[in-house]
């Protein structure tokens, strides 16, 4: 295990705010201290990673205060809930929980600008975790990711790495969940697209 520490004196204009995929590692063994990893790594401006491994969209939510408001960023990118979502949590209680992280940055003066969550592979995360998943997921998060697409500030990754199926593809993700270099760089090629466009928004 390593730990690493986000140094406040350093002003930033945008940090990421959600669960592994935003804390970073991929292909079951990387950790995200290989930044090649780590979406921001492909970003086109720099930001402050205030991701957390494990987080559900109720953990990310009590931590907000305690880990976001210190740097008070102008722009928060959120992408939280998969791992709610494979547990089998209602999509109305993710959507509330979200709901209250989107209002506090708006009480604070911080955009909030959330990604719609890409699918899962559940069978891949099996063989890789040997963890099972909800059988209602796809409906919980086809249902969040409707919620996310009516605010303000969005961005929808998830036609772009969904198959056919609805599936996270293994090209993306080895183990059904993290997404891998390639999945890592799309998020952020998605991200860049957008963000000219977000900008003059605010």
């Amino acid at each position: 295990p390593a730990s690493f520490d986000v140094d406040r004196s350093k002003a930033s204009l945008v940090a990421t705010f959600g669960d592994s995929i935003t804390h970073g590692g991929g292909a079951v063994s990387y950790s995200p201290a290989d930044w090649e990893y780590s979406y921001q790594s492909y970003l086109k401006f720099s930001t402050y990673n205030l991701g957390r491994s494990s987080d559900t969209a109720d953990t990310s939510r009590e931590r907000f205060d305690r880990d976001v408001l210190p740097f008070q960023p102008k722009n928060l990118i959120v992408m939280t809930g998969t791992n709610s979502v494979r547990a089998g949590i209602p999509a109305e209680n993710l959507i509330r929980e979200l709901t209250v992280i989107r209002d506090k940055c708006l009480l604070h003066g911080i955009r909030p600008i959330f990604l719609t969550l890409p699918p899962i592979n559940p069978d891949a995360i099996a063989r890789a975790f040997n963890e099972t998943t909800a059988p209602n997921w796809q409906e919980s998060l086809l249902t969040l990711n409707d919620w996310i697409r009516e605010q303000p500030y969005h961005i929808d990754l998830y036609p772009h790495f969904a198959d056919k199926q609805g599936l996270l593809p293994a090209s993306l993700a080895i183990d059904g969940l993290h997404y891998d270099i390639a999945g890592k760089k799309l998020m952020a090629a998605l991200i860049n697209a957008h963000w000219d466009e977000l900008s003059r928004l605010w």
